[in-house]
């Protein structure tokens, strides 16, 4: 990973399609400068787009356990705080495809008093969940009598 990785802000619409591209090869300065682009907190012009479609072609890299959690604190971090911007799922299903778990204890975390679209997306998140305690063969009407 020695290429040096400009300012994310000033990534205009076409730097950040090549740098998608990238991922479509096997580059794995693609994935770590994709891994740090979805870290930070940016709002250029097709810098939400460009998150989705990263998000969607990280799920068929192989990452690294450190840039799996990197991912997920900083999606995880944008739902907790109702701050993300268009192909926010796309982003929300990479986490659920890396670490479910912590998707599902995060989007639990996000507060009766966050943003509607943010209460909106961790229900979206806690959706996903698997039933736990449900005997096989058990209907949601019956656990909640």
């Amino acid at each position: 990973m020695s290429a040096r990785v400009p300012p994310f802000e000033s990534r205009w619409k076409y730097d950040l399609i090549a740098l998608c591209d990238r991922l479509l090869a096997d580059d794995p300065d693609a994935v770590e400068e994709c891994v740090a682009f979805l870290e930070a907190e940016t709002f250029g012009l097709w810098h939400g787009r460009a998150r989705a479609v990263m998000a969607r072609r990280l799920k068929h890299r192989p990452l690294s356990k450190s840039q799996q959690q990197r991912v997920a604190r900083a999606v995880l971090g944008r739902l907790v705080r109702g701050r993300f911007s268009e192909g926010f799922k796309d982003q929300l299903r990479l986490v659920l495809h890396l670490d479910p778990e912590r998707a599902f204890v995060s989007a639990r975390g996000v507060p009766a008093g966050a943003p509607e679209h943010a209460r909106r997306y961790a229900a979206w998140v806690l959706a996903h969940e698997p039933q736990r305690h449900a005997a096989p063969g058990t209907s949601f009407a019956a656990m909640t009598d």
